[in-house]
Order: structure tokens, then sequence, then C-alpha cells
């Protein structure tokens, strides 16, 4: 049932002219298609509609491209236009679409989350100390050793709830002093709405950086770095990519994306992928 597929050669045609032609935007594809005759001509006057182009580039161009990449080298080197002796390589920086102020900063996670562990040992000793004013058992486990820690995971903090929970549940169940009961439900709701949430951002964000030192939030795979294009001469660091390009006789023979801001740690790895 339903329509006949469109062949996957014509959609690539559509898709190299596009991006040949500076048009990226599925939509804007799927209007040149029944708008521009040079469009028509390559596509046959067929008019797959933004949703279709789309679903091909995600689902079936984005795992073919380095191949047909390859068997385009490999023809240009058979039709003896290319020796493959030759090697001209050179990078550029291109600036990603995402916003330029939703940057994160290794060194801004590592001074927030210093600052957070601080904060916990001090809650910790604050908690201990309204423990031994009651001078009442609230379980097993007891927050001394965890006091101790410099630093505090995310495990560390949920298992800090998961104690002061048992405390909560244990003073449910006789006469405390005026207000103690009141006060651990807010340790509790500090704990697993403030402290947790936040540690496990911190993880979530230094996973996504790995060695690098920022990216950015609408595009992690993007690194803050210094562009070429400086209107405001203001050495304004701007989410993007550090693009290496290797050339022979004007062809394109190898190409790498990567997010290090520096040339000298891109050359080892695009020449061994090359």
């Amino acid at each position: 049932g339903g329509a006949s597929r469109f062949h996957p050669i014509m959609m690539f045609k559509v898709f190299v002219y596009g991006y040949m032609t500076r048009i990226f935007s599925s939509r804007m594809l799927a209007k040149a298609l029944r708008e521009n005759v040079m469009f028509m001509w390559l596509s046959g006057g067929q008019t797959p509609d933004f949703r279709t182009l789309n679903t091909f580039r995600s689902s079936r161009l984005k795992d073919a491209m380095d191949e047909v990449f390859m068997a385009t080298v490999k023809l240009l080197a058979a039709k003896g236009y290319v020796r493959l002796e030759n090697y001209f390589v050179d990078g550029t920086k291109i600036e990603s679409a995402a916003n330029r102020y939703s940057f994160v900063w290794k060194r801004g996670i590592d001074t927030n989350e210093r600052k957070l562990d601080e904060k916990l040992k001090a809650f910790i000793a604050e908690v201990e100390q309204v423990a031994n004013d009651e001078n009442a058992e609230y379980g097993d486990r007891d927050l001394e050793e965890m006091g101790e820690q410099l630093t505090f995971s995310a495990e560390d903090v949920a298992e800090l709830a998961s104690v002061l929970n048992e405390r909560l549940a244990a003073l449910e169940t006789r006469e405390t002093a005026p207000g103690v009961k009141k006060k651990l439900k807010r340790e509790v709701r500090q704990v697993e709405t403030d402290f947790l949430p936040r540690k496990l951002k911190y993880e979530a964000q230094r996973a996504i950086l790995g060695e690098r030192n920022s990216c950015s939030k609408t595009d992690p795979d993007a690194t803050f770095m210094r562009m070429k294009e400086d209107h405001m001469r203001n050495g304004q660091l701007k989410p993007g990519y550090n693009v290496q390009i290797g050339t022979e006789n004007g062809f394109v023979l190898g190409y790498d994306i990567f997010a290090n801001p520096t040339d000298t740690r891109t050359l080892k790895p695009h020449l061994e992928n090359m």
C-alpha cells in the first residue's frame, strides 16, 4: 500500500546539489523541487516533501556518505585526475548554528561543584549537630564518615537523602523537640530538589565535555573557539568546529570535523583517517 518510493540516487542528487548551492533545510529543498528548474531536472519532476527528504537524510544518507565519498575518490584516481601521492591539507573553523551565549565551561563546572561540595560538608555538619543535640538514634547509618569527604558524587548525595529519610521515618514514631521534624523535612527537600539535581547536572556536563574545556548547551558537539571573522575585534569565542580538508589537483580527497580548536592536535588523526 501507499505511494511508490523515491529512488535513492535521485534523492542523493538533490541533496548534493542542494549542499553545493547552500540549501541545507529539508523544507527549502522541498520548495526548490517545486520552483527551481535545476532541481526539477535532477528530480525528474518528482516532488518529495520535506518529511521524506529529512527521513532519507537521517536514516539513509548519514551512514552512506563516507562510502560514497571514498568511491568518488577512487573513481578520480582510476580516471587519472589524482595520483594519491600529493596531499595538501588545511583547516578552517566553521561557526555552529547554536546560540553563542549557551556556553558551558569546564572551569565553571569545577568552581561550582567545589562550592557545592563545601556547602554539602557544612550541611552535613549541621545535620549531625542536630542529631547530637537530640541525642537519639536514627538508624544504623550516620553521616560522620560522609562529612569527612572532600568531594561528593551524585550517588553520595542520593545516599545522604536516603539517610535523612530514614531519620525522618524514625522521628515519626516518637516524641521529639518542637521543630525538629519540620527542620529535617526541609533538609530532605533541599537535598532532593537542590543538591542532587545540581550534582547530576555537573556530572552530565562533565561527561559531555570529555577532554574539552567548553561546549555549547544547545549543540554539545560544538566547542567554543576563536573564529577568523571577528567583527567586534574583541576576541569573542563562538561555538564551532575545526574542519580539516585535504586536496590534490583541486579535488577534495579527505575531510574531518574536530571539536578541538587547535590544528596541532588534528593533523595526525586526520592523516590516519585519510
